[in-house]
């Protein structure tokens, strides 16, 4: 297992050697993950190493049920369905990029892609001794051709997708040979000749190309993965009971949702301790794994604070839901039957009642009303068969349900539930462009009620420009 580095604290070490130990390969998929083994491995206590482990399982790299801790398997379902979200973000990233990018980006893709050559040229030679840098390569050129899409919304999406889709080549092992050295070539000369549809139509290929390629060879076959027919898409399995440390994440990551922490305020640990029921260390690990959600800002050695909201990062929001949306409703309304109609409109029902209560002022009113929105819209996307596609589009939609939250408590403007019935009524009749139409119609209602927000720094709901 690879070593800390002697500057980060214990729990921040441990949680990115832990996870780039899974990302590589080196705890193998389905390993049982041993509390008392990997304390004594990774230098840090059993207590910080769960809320550890919870974090990595909120990302889909672990899993948890009543006898502990594993790493995630794999599946072919599941690399198919990173694949595919892989794609839709990574080709709207990269039209975006070469839209935006200048000279200095087209001269990072060009001496990104020389650095992977060679070790591809090395490769293709016979010499496999350094095919984890190679990968390691491979994922810099990619992240570096979308580095200039200009949505750090955006980035932060395809950076989390990427990674769960790297396990895979990892344990695969995937090298195609002169194939996909050529492929990334191919990528380097249509991004720096701005060619957005070759570039598309290249990162289908490349990507459907390594699945296939894998799934084929069967290299993902080891004694310990899944089949598509166990378990769902992610491979989750039952959990076990929630620990103090879950039910404070969930506690405060409400509160931030909900603007009972508002943007930008301090979250001192002491005041946090008593109020949340959980020690500091607890703490620490609940903020840091809020922070790589961006619902919370660590800020080194002066702590941490509620994320700032932004006309700038709502924007990007916007764009990066309406990207999800589209594709996990039209796979939804493709393939949905009775039984997800039936889900919809059991989960539509509430909201009528819910926002009476919510706009009364009723004690709770404000996570009920959170949560039946979010149990609503998983409804509508429940039949889309990606699970991968429908995490990723939920957390964007949480972060959004931050900024109609700061908007509702403006007061004005249509009931929220009116807008949740005509989604009903739009894909109740299969009708994607309809139901497109009414979420970016209500979500700009959402931007502009929020333009009007008093300018001054002591109100807690300003969008400030970033």
């Amino acid at each position: 297992m690879s070593k800390m580095s002697s500057l980060e604290t214990s729990g921040d070490g441990a949680y990115r050697t832990l996870r780039s130990d899974i990302l590589f390969g080196r705890l193998q998929p389905s390993a049982r993950l041993r509390l008392e083994t990997l304390s004594a491995a990774y230098g840090t206590s059993v207590s910080t190493l769960r809320e550890i482990l919870h974090r990595l399982a909120s990302e889909g790299l672990v899993t948890t049920d009543q006898r502990g801790f594993d790493v995630a398997p794999v599946t072919p379902r599941e690399f198919r369905d990173l694949g595919n979200l892989r794609q839709l973000l990574e080709a709207n990233a990269l039209q975006a990029a070469i839209a935006q990018g200048d000279l200095d980006w087209e001269g990072r893709v060009v001496g990104a892609h020389h650095k992977l050559s060679r070790l591809e040229q090395l490769m293709l030679a016979g010499d496999h001794s350094r095919s984890e840098e190679w990968k390691l390569y491979d994922r810099e050129y990619h992240h570096v051709m979308v580095s200039a899409c200009g949505s750090l919304e955006l980035l932060a999406a395809y950076h989390s997708v990427f990674d769960r889709y790297l396990r895979y080549l990892n344990v695969a092992v995937v090298f195609r040979g002169d194939i996909a050295a050529l492929e990334h070539l191919a990528l380097r000369d249509a991004v720096v000749d701005r060619d957005a549809p070759r570039v598309t139509a290249l990162i289908q290929r490349h990507i459907d190309g390594c699945i296939t390629h894998s799934i084929t060879h069967d290299l993902l076959s080891d004694g310990k993965t899944l089949d598509d027919s166990d378990g769902d898409a992610s491979g989750s399995r039952t959990k076990g009971p929630v620990t103090i440390g879950e039910t404070g994440w969930r506690r405060v990551r409400s509160d931030i949702l909900c603007g009972r922490l508002a943007p930008g305020e301090k979250l001192r640990l002491d005041r946090m301790r008593a109020e949340y029921g959980v020690s500091i260390s607890t703490l620490r690990e609940i903020l840091n794994r809020l922070a790589s959600e961006g619902l919370v800002l660590a800020e080194g050695q002066r702590g941490f604070e509620v994320a700032p909201v932004s006309a700038d990062n709502f924007a990007e929001l916007i764009e990066l839901h309406r990207l999800l949306w589209n594709e996990a409703i039209g796979l939804s309304l493709t393939r949905g039957d009775l039984d997800w109609e039936t889900r919809v409109v059991a989960a539509c029902h509430p909201l009528d009642a819910l926002e009476a209560a919510l706009v009364a002022g009723q004690d709770g009113a404000s996570d009920r009303w959170q949560h039946a929105q979010g149990h609503f819209h998983q409804a509508l996307l429940s039949a889309c068969g990606s699970t991968a596609l429908r995490q990723l589009q939920g957390s964007v939609f949480d972060k959004i349900l931050r900024y109609m939250c700061l908007a509702h408590s403006l007061g004005g403007g249509p009931k929220v539930a009116v807008v949740h019935h005509a989604l009903r009524d739009a894909v109740l009749r299969r009708d994607a462009e309809h139901a497109s139409r009414v979420m970016t119609d209500y979500l700009d209602h959402v931007g502009g009620r929020l333009k009007h927000v008093d300018s001054s720094r002591s109100n807690p709901l300003l969008l400030q420009r970033s």
